[in-house]
């Protein structure tokens, strides 16, 4: 009997939110080892935190700032909308089957951390950095990622949908299975042959060749005059 085919699944589980409590402050705000389940925090302003072992569960978070340090921190099955976890030290966490929409991630270290089961939709996170983080079903959707750092990246079932990644680092990515980037902009990337295997659909392919023959110091110069090769 023929071995049937491994399903590819692209598009992250993210889990829906149930019956959720106002958060309460001081008792729900982000600290060292707390665990918080079913709260849902709206315009708060944890910008002065630093929290280290913070996990939270199920919460939705609505316009908050999230604290300027969250190092080690786990977030599941939660929905962040217009979050601003700009310049965030968020090294060592993880986060699964959560949405992450209209926010702002500039600047933000995820480094080496874990995302699995995430969608970042309609998100600016120019110069952040995931590197040495593993990527698992992840989508990133209508994104500002100019300049982000994905260095020696673990990429499993990852998509990047109508983004914008000039100047992006992908250099010395792990190995990696079923990448995608479709209609993105790929103008400067850096790394692009420690890529090999990935999938890439539309976008401006002139730049993209120019760009990978950077990559292999292949010149490739204009004729100066009409006829001359």
């Amino acid at each position: 009997m023929a071995a049937r085919k491994r399903e590819v699944r692209f598009e992250p589980a993210v889990a829906a939110l149930g019956a959720l409590r106002p958060a309460a402050s001081p008792d729900d705000d982000p600290a060292d080892d707390r665990a918080v389940e079913d709260a849902e925090y709206r315009g708060a302003d944890f910008a002065e935190v630093h929290a280290y072992g913070f996990s939270a569960e199920g919460c939705l978070f609505d316009s908050v700032r999230f604290p300027s340090t969250l190092r080690q921190a786990t977030i599941t099955e939660s929905a962040l909308r217009v979050c601003d976890l700009a310049n965030v030290q968020a090294d060592d966490s993880s986060m699964f089957e959560t949405e992450i929409a209209h926010g702002r991630l500039t600047g933000v270290s995820w480094t080496a951390g874990v995302l699995r089961d995430v969608l970042i939709d309609s998100t600016r996170a120019d110069m952040a950095s995931f590197a040495e983080s593993r990527l698992r079903t992840v989508v990133f959707r209508d994104c500002d990622l100019r300049q982000a750092d994905f260095q020696r990246t673990e990429f499993r079932n990852v998509r990047f949908e109508r983004c914008n990644l000039t100047g992006a680092r992908f250099s010395d990515s792990r190995p990696q299975q079923n990448l995608r980037f479709e209609d993105c902009d790929l103008t400067g990337v850096y790394g692009l042959t420690a890529l090999r295997g990935a999938t890439i659909r539309g976008g401006d392919l002139e730049s993209l060749a120019a760009t990978l023959a950077r990559e292999l110091g292949i010149t490739v110069e204009s004729p100066t005059a009409a006829g001359e090769y």
